[in-house]
């Protein structure tokens, strides 16, 4: 079995079992998310940094009969397939991802059409670092986090060394470090010296949860 063919089971195990069974004819789950997906590939573009860069809004016009189907808590389950997507292809999203469901009756029964929100290539980055409901902007250069007051961002946690890791930012690409700190870093569970950031990923260092984000900033440019 292809990487392709796990793929596919996993997101159908995780996304069907929200659907009550459908006849043949109607819109199956898995099938909203590959249009989804496929929507995403065709509409992705290179920003000035050398990132590809993404569409978080889509419309999914839907046949009556397949929305009424359609639960927010199916929406949910698809909208965290497609992000889990993103991430792994290391698309750059704007914001979250945002799916608007649509009823057509233009649309045959079990299918979908996609729409997308053009992609501005033009928009410039600004790294963002959350702790609970706390929001740090990182700094252009290097930013310290961890337990001592002359960390760039103090946090109280007795699980973190003094000065635990370090973000790096150039004004396009985000990278971490762990300082030989006493108990590791983790990235999205995974134990790392030093790596690129994804926009999504969640640090783990002591007790705390550190999420990392790119937010677009409006109304700006990268030149």
């Amino acid at each position: 079995m292809g990487l392709l063919d796990k793929a596919e089971q996993r997101i159908e195990g995780a996304v069907s079992s929200l659907f009550s069974k459908l006849s043949r004819a109607e819109l199956q789950p898995v099938e909203i998310t590959q249009a989804i997906r496929s929507a995403m590939d065709l509409a992705a573009k290179a920003d000035r940094a050398g990132s590809t860069v993404v569409p978080h809004r889509y419309l999914l016009l839907v046949h009556s009969s397949d929305a009424q189907k359609i639960t927010p808590a199916m929406l949910t389950a698809i909208r965290a397939e497609v992000a889990k997507y993103a991430s792994s292809r290391q698309y750059r999203l704007v914001d979250s991802i945002d799916l608007n469901l649509s009823a057509d009756d233009k649309i045959s029964k079990g299918r979908i059409r996609v729409g997308s929100q053009p992609v501005d290539t033009s928009v410039a980055w600004r790294p963002v670092l959350t702790i609970g409901d706390k929001e740090h902007e990182l700094k252009l250069g290097t930013s310290t986090i961890g337990r001592d007051e002359k960390a760039d961002i103090c946090v109280d946690d007795r699980g973190l060394s003094r000065i635990h890791f370090e973000i790096a930012w150039n004004g396009e690409v985000a990278a971490i470090r762990d300082l030989q700190s006493t108990n590791g870093t983790f990235l999205d569970g995974a134990r790392v010296n030093e790596l690129v950031l994804i926009s999504g990923s969640t640090i783990s260092a002591g007790r705390t949860e550190f999420h990392f984000q790119l937010l677009a900033m409006a109304g700006e440019s990268s030149e």
